[in-house]
């Protein structure tokens, strides 16, 4: 990564990785997404209450709440929707920190070159709990009888916890402190332009999962 960052069109190849990843997300939310949330409404963000689930009696009873029809567009949004919106926030909030990265020196340049994996992790853990998530509403859906295997909705609670935390910790803490650092000496209009929108993107990031994960608490 240290390579890549220090490229010569490192940037080009940073605004790119970000421009992909814009697209890929608006295509999972505009697109792939849509019929399944028009079927679900505003009980879509009910499923952040089973990525936390944990529990075969508590994933159980969010899924069995939500008609039959509705379990069949919660498999659609987990696969193949949210899938391509995982990779889609991935690849978009990493270009952005790699631009970033590129205008720090020293020790903040080495930890922006380690944090840069950070989204790229989330992406990762995000499509192992959409993954386990679609076996838990598959087994709910198809054979009502079978019990959910006890570490099902354990390994996806683990998976999204991790996501969480490098998606709305780890990477939106590294984006305020770089912006406030590279700020310093990188001041230029097109400076400003990428830490005023890594940095607002970064906020609606945190700001949409957090209440609906404390609602589940």
């Amino acid at each position: 990564m240290h390579k890549l960052l220090n490229h010569p069109r490192g940037g080009v190849i940073f605004t790119l990785m970000s421009l992909v990843g814009f697209l890929l997300f608006g295509t999972a939310v505009g697109v792939l997404m849509t019929p399944s949330s028009e079927v679900l409404g505003e009980r879509l963000g009910e499923l952040v209450c089973l990525q936390v689930a944990f529990t075969p009696e508590r994933a159980l009873s969010i899924v069995s709440s939500f008609s039959a029809n509705e379990q069949e567009a919660i498999q659609n949004v987990l696969i193949p929707s949210d899938l391509a919106l995982a990779w889609g926030y991935g690849l978009f909030l990493a270009g952005l920190i790699g631009l970033l990265t590129r205008r720090l020196e020293g020790q903040w340049f080495r930890a922006g070159a380690i944090i840069i994996w950070a989204p790229i992790a989330a992406s990762v853990l995000d499509c192992i709990e959409d993954l386990f998530l679609f076996d838990i509403v598959s087994i709910v859906l198809l054979a009502p009888e079978m019990q959910i295997p006890w570490f099902v909705p354990l390994i996806a609670g683990i998976a999204a916890t991790l996501k969480y935390t490098a998606l709305v910790i780890i990477t939106p803490v590294f984006a305020v402190a770089g912006c406030v650092k590279a700020f310093q000496s990188n001041h230029s209009i097109g400076d400003l332009f990428l830490y005023a929108f890594l940095l607002i993107n970064v906020v609606m990031f945190v700001a949409r999962p957090v209440p609906q994960i404390i609602g589940c608490l």
